[in-house]
């Protein structure tokens, strides 16, 4: 048994050599495949559903984006709903520990858990490494999913009652931690506009799944005679910032709005509900507002922080928060004619500028490339297909209502960009370290970005 442990390592090893993202996109393209076959199986649904729909369902779920072409609970059985389930938490967990892996492939350094290995520049990770990290990370994902289903049955199980309540539950949980905004429920979270345990548990849930687990580790591990990393600064202050910002800018531009704002009688309510739009587009997906009457402004502003996105090494996509952080620390300097770029004290170096560059300018070229395919697929205003383009390739899940009329051609569109917008942000960003890991030894402290 010993040594057929051993060859399996060794062989993985091996393919660890091969190519970190290779395996990313195949570990991807298997979930979606299985999850597509498990889809269509006759158990799975209440009626019938075309291969384009289970192969749609299947790529959002693995991608946790949350855009859908059916009802979910209404389409699915419980069967269903469980390989669904499965499907997101595998796709957002896969993604959070290969990020952590493949940060120390590349000699990064992750301070204070004793359990996680800190690799030394041009080291290969061990598979032994591999393992180790996934289960820490499942570990702590499950913890934090446990804790959060305990308020959410509160709600749903004198609802639904107790089976249908705490299936309920365990489903938002996973869908809110792995930032994957599939819900049980026609109107998503519109019902519970108002409800305080909703709008605090859910948005909790997909922010903390956002920070990322070495911002995690990090938060945990602090101590007061010991300053934050950098990245763990730069993700917190800037979580802090949108979700704020994003918040006041909502509750101006909706609070006339006979549609969505203007509707809602109560203030707290109204807070509520800006709050939750302006932090569920961490590519969360989630919507307690109809996004398709919301104003212009607003969804430009969306748009925006769909771009943005989470943490680096979490379990949602977009650009990052740091990406954002450090652009504009770069900008700032240019403007103030410096000549190096400076974030919380600290010196930001040329391959994390290069990262920060390389995912912005690919990912409004996708965008640009999607809103164009769209276009001419869809018979849709360009405000609507630019913000199923931005949701689609930040894995976010938001749609102003296209998404259920979108034609065969439109669909494809729609899951490559989910499949690249999952992917390529982490692939980039690797890719670049590899190629200045020479330079790694100066660093003693690197953003993470992607």
């Amino acid at each position: 048994m010993g040594h057929r442990r051993e060859h399996l390592l060794r062989r993985l090893q091996s393919a660890w050599r091969i190519s970190p993202p290779f395996l990313l996109a195949a570990g991807f393209i298997m979930l979606i495949l299985a999850g597509t076959a498990l889809l269509k199986l006759p158990f799975s649904t209440n009626t019938p559903i075309a291969w384009s729909e289970a192969l749609f369902t299947a790529t959002s779920a693995v991608t946790v984006t949350g855009l859908v072409v059916t009802d979910t609970g209404a389409t699915f059985t419980t069967w269903g709903e469980i390989i669904i389930l499965l499907l997101m938490q595998a796709g957002g967990l896969g993604l959070m520990t290969f990020a952590v892996v493949a940060l120390l492939s590349l000699g990064g350094r992750i301070k204070g858990r004793r359990y996680l290995v800190a690799s030394s520049p041009y080291v290969t990770t061990h598979p032994r490494d591999v393992f180790r990290t996934a289960r820490e990370v499942v570990k702590l994902a499950l913890v934090i999913e446990g804790l959060a289903l305990i308020p959410l049955a509160l709600v749903w199980v004198p609802e639904h009652g107790w089976a249908k309540g705490l299936w309920w539950s365990l489903f938002h949980t996973v869908s809110a931690f792995n930032n994957a905004g599939f819900t049980l429920s026609s109107d998503s979270l519109m019902s519970y506009v108002g409800n305080p345990v909703i709008n605090t548990v859910i948005p909790a849930l997909y922010l903390i799944g956002g920070l990322g687990f070495i911002v995690i580790v990090g938060i945990l591990d602090y101590r007061f005679n010991r300053a934050l990393d950098i990245n763990v600064k730069v993700v917190l202050s800037g979580t802090l910032v949108l979700s704020l910002v994003g918040t006041a800018l909502i509750y101006v531009l909706e609070s006339n709005n006979p549609a969505t704002l203007a509707a809602i009688p109560a203030l707290s309510d109204q807070l509520w509900a800006s709050w939750l739009q302006a932090t569920t587009p961490r590519t969360a997906g989630f919507n307690s507002l109809d996004i398709g009457s919301l104003t212009q402004p607003t969804c430009l502003v969306l748009m925006l922080l769909m771009f943005v996105g989470a943490g680096a090494n979490g379990t949602g996509s977009g650009i990052k928060v740091a990406t954002l952080f450090v652009l504009l620390a770069a900008t700032w300097t240019y403007l103030r004619q410096r000549n190096q770029p400076v974030l919380f004290s600290q010196a930001i170096d040329t391959t994390t500028l290069l990262k920060a560059l390389a995912v912005t300018v690919m990912a409004i070229l996708g965008i640009f490339l999607g809103t164009l395919a769209l276009s001419i697929t869809e018979n849709a205003d360009l405000l609507t297909v630019a913000f199923e383009a931005t949701s689609a390739l930040g894995t976010v899940g938001l749609t102003r209502g296209l998404t259920t009329e979108l034609s065969g051609e439109g669909q494809l569109v729609i899951m490559v960009m989910m499949f690249v917008g999952r992917v390529c942000p982490l692939t980039v960003a690797y890719l670049v370290g590899s190629a200045f890991a020479s330079s790694r030894d100066s660093m003693k402290e690197e953003l993470q970005i992607g």
